[in-house]
C-alpha cells in the first residue's frame, strides 16, 4: 500500500521543535480501546495483527489522531517470562504473580531474547507481528508506536511493586537497582525490537515514577538512570523521537526529564498545564492532560473541545505540545469525545486564528 503523505509526521515534528504550525497535533492515546469502538471483543484483536492493525488505524484516522498504536496488550512480555497473567475476553492481561523475591533470585533472573520468536511466542505475534502488520496497511503517515513499561515499573511487576519499594525502605537499596538496572537493558532490548518492526516513534510508560508513588530523590536514585539509558542507547541505533508517559503528579520531576533524552513528555491531568508549560519551556514538548475518565469517559464532546482550546491557549501558541489524554482513553469511551479531541486540534486554528 502506498502511503500519503497526509501531514501527520509534520505536525508532529513542528511540535517537536517548538515551532508553530497550522494545526496542534493529536494523540488519542489508545489501545484496546480501538477493538471496543470497532465492535469487537479485545480477545479477537488481540492474538491476531491483521485484526489488530486494522482496527487500530481506523480507530486513528476516524477520531483524528496523529498517532496509531496497534491493539497491543502491556502485559504481554511477563506471559513470556513464565508468570501468571490473566488476560480477559473484553479487557487488558493482568498479571497474577511475581518472578523474584529474593536477591539471589535477582541475580539469577534471566530474560527471553525479545529478537527470537522462539523464546518469546507472545510477544513476537502480538507486538512484533501487531507493528508490522500495521506498517503495511498505513495509508496514511501517521506515526507507529510500539509500546513498552519503563524500567521501575517492569521491575514492580516482576517483584511486586509495594515488594520492590519495601525493600528499599529496609535498607535493600543494591538489589533493587540491580533488578531495575538489569530490567533496562531488557526493555532497551524491546524497543530496538519494535522499532525494527516499523515504529517510528519510541514509546515507554512508566507509572511507578510517578511523585504519587516515590520521592523526587527516589525518581534520582531508582529511575533517572535506566530510564536515560533505555532512551540513549535506543536513539544511537535510531533517530526516533522518544516519547516518555509518567501517570500521577510530576511536577517535582519535570525539569529533570529533558536530561533523559526524551522528545515530548506526556503528563497527567493531575499536573497543571500552566505549570507543566513554565517548568517544561522549551526544553521539551508536552502531551497531555485531558482527564480520561471525568472527560474522554464521562463528558461531551463540548466540554472536550472547549478544554482542548484552553489547553491549546496555554501550551500550544509556538509548538511544543500535542493533545491527548493524561492517561489511556477507556476502553468504553464513546467515540464522539475521542473524535472532538480530534478535531480541536484542527478547528482551533480555523476557528479562533
Amino acid at each position: 500500500m502506498t502511503m500519503k503523505d497526509a501531514g501527520h509526521r509534520t505536525a508532529v515534528e513542528a511540535a517537536l521543535n517548538h515551532e508553530r504550525y497550522e494545526r496542534t497535533p493529536v494523540n488519542n492515546f489508545a489501545l484496546v480501546t480501538a477493538a471496543r469502538s470497532a465492535g469487537i471483543k479485545v480477545d479477537d484483536a488481540r492474538w491476531h495483527p491483521e485484526v489488530s492493525a486494522k482496527v487500530s488505524i481506523d480507530y486513528a484516522l476516524k477520531t483524528h489522531s496523529d498517532f496509531v498504536k496497534p491493539v497491543l496488550d502491556s502485559q504481554i512480555p511477563f506471559a513470556d517470562l513464565g508468570m501468571d497473567v490473566k488476560f480477559p475476553e473484553d479487557d487488558y492481561g493482568s498479571v497474577k504473580s511475581v518472578k523474584v523475591t529474593t536477591p539471589e533470585e535477582i541475580d539469577d533472573l534471566a530474560f527471553f531474547d525479545p529478537s527470537k520468536a522462539s523464546e518469546c511466542p507472545n510477544f513476537t505475534n502480538v507486538i512484533v507481528k501487531g507493528i508490522e502488520a500495521t506498517a503495511k496497511m498505513l495509508p496514511e503517515d501517521l506515526h507507529l508506536c510500539g509500546l513498552s513499561w519503563g524500567p521501575i515499573s517492569t521491575a514492580g511487576y516482576l517483584m511486586g511493586t509495594e515488594n520492590m519499594l519495601l525493600m528499599t525502605m529496609m535498607g535493600e537499596e543494591e538489589p533493587v537497582k540491580k533488578l531495575i538496572n538489569k530490567v533496562a537493558d531488557f526493555v532497551l532490548e524491546q524497543q530496538l525490537v519494535m522499532i525494527d518492526a516499523g515504529a517510528t516513534v519510541m514509546w515507554m510508560a512508566d507509572p511507578t515514577s510517578s511523585g504519587d508513588l516515590i520521592s523526587p530523590d527516589m525518581f534520582d536514585d531508582y529511575s533517572f538512570g535506566p530510564i536515560k539509558k533505555v532512551i540513549s542507547k535506543t536513539k544511537e541505533q535510531y533517530k526516533v523521537p522518544a516519547f516518555l508517559h509518567i501517570c500521577g503528579n510530576t511536577t517535582s520531576i519535570m525539569k529533570k526529564l529533558p536530561a533523559t533524552g526524551c522528545d515530548c513528555f506526556s503528563f497527567d491531568h493531575a499536573v497543571d498545564i500552566t505549570q507543566a508549560k513554565s517548568l517544561a519551556g522549551r526544553e521539551i514538548a508536552l502531551m497531555g492532560n485531558i482527564d480520561p475518565v471525568k472527560m474522554i469517559l464521562q463528558g461531551n464532546p463540548e466540554e472536550i473541545t472547549q478544554k482542548c482550546y484552553e489547553m491549546i491557549d496555554v501550551a500550544g501558541q509556538d509548538g511544543g505540545y500535542i493533545i491527548a489524554p493524561g492517561c489511556e482513553t477507556p476502553l468504553a469511551s464513546p467515540d464522539e469525545n475521542v473524535i472532538a479531541m480530534g478535531k480541536a486540534g484542527i478547528d482551533y486554528w480555523k476557528n479562533r486564528h
